[in-house]
């Protein structure tokens, strides 16, 4: 009987071993991915409301360091002055003489996230504040990283959309 006992207290245990292994409560690694996607998320929002209000310190804000950025042609600016170059001088968004509102289809958003990294797409439709029509459909694609406890751009491509 004493053999019986001891040998299911140690089955017992070493079944239960198995679930203190990895100390994480599944509950907690969903809550941070809910959380990791949400400050994703963000980054979109921002981009949006920096390109309505031309407001380029908001968006210089959403980039790595040594981010890339692709757009056009092909033509890719590297590091964050060279961003913020593209922003003031060649981006229509940012152009003094365009009065436009940067609207996104919130169902054509995609977020995914993997521990530290991640990626977004979005669409951004311009619309011209005063004639209230539709100027321009972008989309863009970044690979996003979390970076000193902030979820940032490291590399982003603009590309063509349809309505």
């Amino acid at each position: 009987m004493r053999r019986l006992l001891i040998a299911g207290a140690l089955g017992i245990l070493v079944m239960a071993l198995p679930a203190c292994g990895s100390g994480t409560d599944p509950s907690d690694v969903e809550a941070q991915r809910f959380q990791d996607k949400w400050e994703i998320d963000q980054i979109e929002k921002n981009f949006h409301e920096a390109t309505s209000l031309k407001d380029i310190d908001l968006m210089m804000s959403l980039y790595a360091p040594n981010a890339t950025f692709t757009v056009g042609g092909g033509e890719t600016a590297v590091g964050v002055d060279e961003i913020r170059d593209f922003w003031m001088t060649k981006s229509p968004a940012f152009s003094p003489t365009n009065n436009w509102i940067s609207d996104h289809p919130a169902y054509k958003l995609e977020v995914t996230v993997n521990g530290d990294r991640g990626t977004l797409h979005f669409e951004c439709h311009f619309v011209d504040a005063e004639t209230a029509q539709v100027v321009a459909v972008t989309a863009g694609d970044a690979d996003v990283a979390r970076v000193d406890g902030t979820w940032l751009i490291t590399n982003f491509v603009g590309g063509t959309s349809e309505l």
